[in-house]
């Protein structure tokens, strides 16, 4: 890109960005700086300068109503949907959007509804029609929520603003299969409304869900929907949400009287790491891992007391930046979270969900609570091991391995990204279509280590290694995470059967196997772990038999690609706890 190109490419981004505090609308009677744009645009060829321009003109526009469009506009549009570059078309057609474009908006419904488009393009398109606030998108996002991958998280979020009766059912019925972080998605879409919240709590009346999905930080958004029926609910089921100073304090001494220190220190930290993901993550971040709404905490937490009065009496003290506000729109959705931007044309909160940016025409009123985001009571629906473990794992100076349990196996393998594993080197490992896809780079041993530990288990997979000189080995017993490996593993490729392999220190011990796992052809494996006894089965026959006398109650999982240019591929994988 030459010098001039450049120039114009700078100048014409501060132009689109300045367009924030420009008057856009129809009744403005100074010039519309849009036209300045879209004619400069017009003299541009350059496919990475084009989709620069539209993309600071899309960030600009974000969620803008009555946008008078451009002169040239249309003209333009057509040449740009005809660009050879994907990221041209995907900025031009959200900006027709934007600008009302009937035709556009079809076409990203046809996109985001075609399965053979590129997750890319469809989550554009995705993006783009929640911006444009299309009512007929809706179907389309009730079929995203159904089916595993990267659509589905912002499908969840995006449902948030249909106030639709569709809404609850949909979510309500595939819930236990969506991971953490889908989990949260979908609970902040319930409870943006009062209607799909009590969906919510009929489900858990009826046992479909349990009573512990509500989340401390949920219940606080429950409490801002100021429903007299959900707020019974809270108070049968979720406790008192104020209690006095001596209240609080008679419930700090009976925390006491069964998180002494020896108690703690004997407590399991995997498994508190479990409940901090579950009850403190949303908003706290420990060790790298969580969000970031509230205060990120530096672990190391080993004064009781200090720990005590934070989360039971957690609206003590409230930093300025940590009180929570509510925004309530015409449409009757409920935002709430920590403020983050406000300005004459929108108002962005810090939410569970994420960033949201609601622009002012929509809303309603806007509260800022006296409370602190994090409500009481966070501890009351813990039972005493729950709290130790809890505690133990706030003890920690330095991250350890998080326990699959029946509430976050789906965290395990989530199809869209590489959440909770640990790669040697990020080029080598990747998730593409729903598969996880290993590449060793110079020879050298490509390494993936999951981030949880299990007990007994069920873990199954579909697996293909592509003919050459590739193998991998999949270790499955033991802690690959750690430098001196006692456990199993399994390797297979090339032309000969797998093998399993013990290391219990010194040379491993060798199992050649009888069944053959053809190369480049998909194969169904199974490992399913009990007490000392490992079965190892490809599709559905039984290739191996284990017993490991010295095998630790939990076992890690990684993968290890060698070879030069070897490459192992993964898909469907599941893992289920407390196999049978």
């Amino acid at each position: 890109m030459n010098k001039t190109n450049h120039v114009r490419i700078v100048a014409v981004i501060a132009g689109a960005v300045l367009l924030g505090c420009c008057a856009v609308h129809a009744q403005d009677a100074a010039p519309n700086p849009l036209n300045v744009l879209v004619q400069t645009l017009s003299k541009i060829e350059n496919p990475e300068a084009q989709a620069n321009i539209l993309r600071g003109m899309n960030a600009s526009l974000k969620g803008k109503q009555g946008v008078v469009v451009p002169q040239a506009w249309a003209d333009l549009y057509e040449k740009l949907r005809a660009s050879p570059n994907e990221d041209v078309r995907q900025q031009a057609q959200a900006l027709a959007a934007t600008f009302g474009g009937g035709g556009a908006i079809e076409e990203m419904r046809k996109t985001l509804g075609d399965a053979t488009a590129t997750v890319d393009a469809r989550k554009a398109a995705l993006d783009s029609l929640l911006a444009a606030k299309d009512a007929p998108t809706l179907p389309l996002l009730l079929d995203c929520v159904k089916q595993p991958g990267p659509l589905r998280a912002p499908a969840l979020r995006g449902l948030a603003g249909y106030d639709d009766a569709q809404v609850p059912p949909a979510i309500l019925s595939g819930y236990k299969a969506l991971d953490s972080a889908e989990k949260r998605d979908a609970l902040n879409t319930l409870l943006a409304r009062p209607a799909n919240a009590r969906a919510l709590t009929a489900a858990i009346d009826a046992k479909l869900l349990d009573r512990t999905e509500i989340t401390a930080p949920a219940a606080r958004q429950m409490q801002s929907l100021r429903d007299p029926e959900i707020d019974a609910w809270m108070t049968k089921n979720w406790g008192a949400v104020r209690t006095a100073s001596a209240d609080k304090q008679k419930e700090i001494a009976k925390f006491k009287e069964f998180c002494t220190t020896d108690l703690i220190l004997r407590a399991d930290a995997p498994r508190g790491r479990a409940i901090f993901a579950q009850t403190c993550a949303a908003c706290h971040a420990l060790h790298g891992s969580g969000a970031k709404i509230g205060p990120e905490l530096p672990g190391g937490f080993e004064d009781l007391d200090y720990i005590l009065q934070n989360i039971v009496d957690p609206n003590a003290i409230i930093g300025k930046d940590y009180q929570q506000t509510f925004v309530t729109t015409k449409d009757g959705q409920v935002v709430s979270g920590m403020l983050q931007a406000d300005d004459a044309s929108a108002v962005t909160l810090k939410t569970l969900a994420g960033a949201v940016t609601v622009q002012r025409v929509d809303i309603a009123t806007i509260e800022v609570s006296p409370n602190s985001l994090m409500p009481e009571g966070l501890l009351t629906a813990l039972d005493e091991e729950s709290v130790r473990d809890l505690f133990l794992y706030l003890r920690q100076k330095q991250q350890v391995p998080m326990l699959a349990t029946a509430a976050n196996a789906a965290d395990f393998f989530n199809v869209a990204d590489l959440s909770r594993w640990h790669a040697s080197r990020e080029d080598e490992w990747k998730m593409e279509n729903g598969e996880i896809i290993g590449r060793s780079r110079g020879g050298e041993t490509a390494v993936l280590l999951s981030d949880m530990v299990a007990g007994d288990y069920r873990w199954s997979a579909s697996i293909k290694v592509p003919p050459g000189n590739g193998v991998v080995e999949i270790a499955f017993g033991g802690r690959p995470d750690l430098a001196d490996f006692r456990g199993c593993s399994l390797s297979l490729g090339g032309e000969t059967p797998p093998n399993l392999w013990a290391y219990q220190g010194g040379k491993p011990l060798h199992a050649p196997g009888r069944l053959q796992v053809r190369p480049g052809e998909w194969t169904r494996c199974e490992i399913v772990a009990k007490g000392a006894q490992f079965t190892v089965s490809f599709n559905g026959k039984v290739a191996f038999q284990h017993t490991d006398p010295q095998r630790t109650q939990r076992n890690g999982f990684g993968f290890y690609l060698a070879g030069k240019d070897a490459e192992f591929r993964v898909k469907d994988m599941k893992l289920e706890t407390g196999a049978k």
